[in-house]
């Protein structure tokens, strides 16, 4: 992996390097317009570790560029080459990868933008040995919609070693230049706001709240794209998770969002999740009957019972892992990721979540939880079984919505993380209900297969009663976990 050394001066305007002195000569100027964007997480956690990640465009050496401190003056660099058609949003998998343990799964977005004139002269022995590179950079950068410019020169060694760094800096300063402290351009663009990120409190405003998690869905969805595309361990399952948090969020605080372009997110962000789906779903359902399988006494497994589920679930597996990879090879994937970039670097946010979070959310909370017992109560009355199975299944939908909604909110409300265990567990019991629901329909499915090919599917009509009646046994229990996690909410 190539090795940066360099070092940085500034040179007031008006003044030129024309002769760096005695065994040290300039050769001729090379001009470059260059345009880098860099990109950080919300809390420019990449700043403050002094890692600098950028997409340039102009000059020599146009690409992704990482760039990791080493010792002294010199910095690990990690390029990566542009490709048509990618994303200028996206940061790639492998670059993303070598800064997992600083970011984890925080998103990685466009923080500052830097538009650089460079002037640019070989630095070389009198017999023309090439030892560095001299770069005379007029900068301007913008952030936020604010531009500041300044000059600054760099010296990267490019031949020579830390002595000839060391003559060339001597020469520098006697020629005018001074020493610059600043470690990048970016430390410089952004100055004081490298610093630890203050936690949101009880005066943060419901835009902070909201977009916080936002931004925690959006860096779970990017982060785990790489360890989804191999079916790294719970990367799928994850990757899910937040497509619903997200899509669940965008939908109970819509009041204060922008719905023309939230909606028309929800729904790609809904295809994502269905993609995500049918590796999940065919992972799960074959561990859990392969497990009540297991359980059953021998004189009621029938035929190769195992050897079905375990065969006919790994196909559906794989095959809807080969769906979810071109589904995330495709253009409209590319620009679902720049569209949640977007949701960060431009929150769409209305003028009234800037009001005190707790005066704005109250009631979108509060209505969040009204859906839930609406629908259960819809669904305890109804005494058609298939009925009451859709209407626990959109009370299981609200629930969650619900749980999200106080994760949400828990950093600003005393009783908020309370609350939101109190949720998640109504969604683990009528998640259990909702799964016997999807494992009879595979069940139907594997027993049709059986059939057709002349075993018995004794089994298979056990493994579905002994479903039912868990179905019975979680949607009993559903009924005080709703009623504890409504007081929990009122407490909050």
């Amino acid at each position: 992996m190539p090795t940066e050394i360099e070092q940085k001066f500034s040179l007031a305007e008006g003044r030129r390097i024309t002769a760096l002195g005695e065994g040290l000569a300039l050769g001729e100027r090379r001009s470059f317009q260059l345009v880098a964007t860099y990109f950080d997480t919300p809390a420019l956690t990449l700043a403050r570790h002094k890692i600098t990640l950028r997409r340039r465009t102009g000059g020599k050496d146009a690409g992704w560029h990482l760039k990791l401190p080493g010792d002294g003056r010199a910095r690990e660099e990690v390029q990566v080459p542009l490709v048509a058609g990618q994303s200028r949003l996206l940061v790639p998998a492998e670059l993303r990868e070598r800064i997992a343990e600083v970011v984890g799964f925080e998103p990685l977005l466009p923080v500052v933008e830097l538009r650089t004139r460079r002037s640019e002269t070989d630095i070389t022995t009198p017999r023309g040995r090439k030892l560095a590179e001299l770069c005379d950079d007029r900068v301007r950068a913008t952030r936020r919609g604010t531009s500041r410019s300044w000059r600054e020169l760099e010296v990267e060694l490019a031949g020579g070693d830390e002595a000839d760094l060391a003559r060339i800096a001597e020469a520098l300063l006697a020629a005018g230049a001074e020493p610059k402290d600043s470690p990048s351009k970016l430390a410089e663009a952004l100055g004081e706001e490298v610093r630890e990120p203050e936690p949101l409190g009880a005066g943060a405003s419901a835009a902070d709240v909201v977009m916080a998690y936002v931004a925690e869905q959006v860096g779970m969805i990017l982060g785990r794209e790489a360890g989804a595309r191999v079916d790294a361990p719970d990367a799928v399952h994850k990757m899910r998770v937040a497509t619903r948090r997200l899509r669940s969020t965008l939908r109970t605080f819509r009041p204060i969002l922008d719905a023309e372009r939230t909606e028309p997110l929800r729904a790609e962000v809904k295809w994502l999740s269905e993609r995500l789906g049918g590796p999940r779903d065919a992972e799960v359902i074959k561990a859990h009957l392969l497990g009540v399988v297991g359980e059953l006494p021998a004189a009621e497994v029938v035929g190769p019972v195992r050897e079905r589920v375990a065969h006919e679930l790994d196909q559906r597996h794989q095959e809807t892992l080969r769906e979810l990879e071109v589904a995330l090879d495709s253009t409209r994937y590319r620009r679902l990721g720049d569209q949640l970039v977007g949701l960060l670097t431009d929150p769409p946010v209305l003028e009234s979540a800037d009001r005190k979070a707790a005066k704005v959310l109250d009631p979108l909370l509060a209505k969040a939880v009204r859906r839930v017992t609406r629908r259960w109560d819809e669904a305890m009355v109804l005494e058609d079984e298939l009925e009451r199975e859709l209407v626990v299944h959109e009370a299981r939908k609200k629930a969650k919505a619900a749980r999200y909604a106080w994760e949400a909110v828990a950093p600003v409300y005393e009783g908020g993380k309370q609350a939101a265990v109190a949720w998640e567990q109504v969604t683990e019991v009528l998640g259990a209900a909702q799964d016997t629901v999807v494992v009879r329909e595979r069940l139907d499915e594997l027993a049709a297969l059986a059939h057709a090919a002349g075993e018995s599917a004794f089994t298979y009509g056990i493994l579905w009663e002994r479903e039912r009646e868990t179905e019975g046994a979680a949607q009993h229990e559903a009924a005080a976990a709703i009623k504890a996690a409504v007081k929990a909410s009122r407490r909050a």
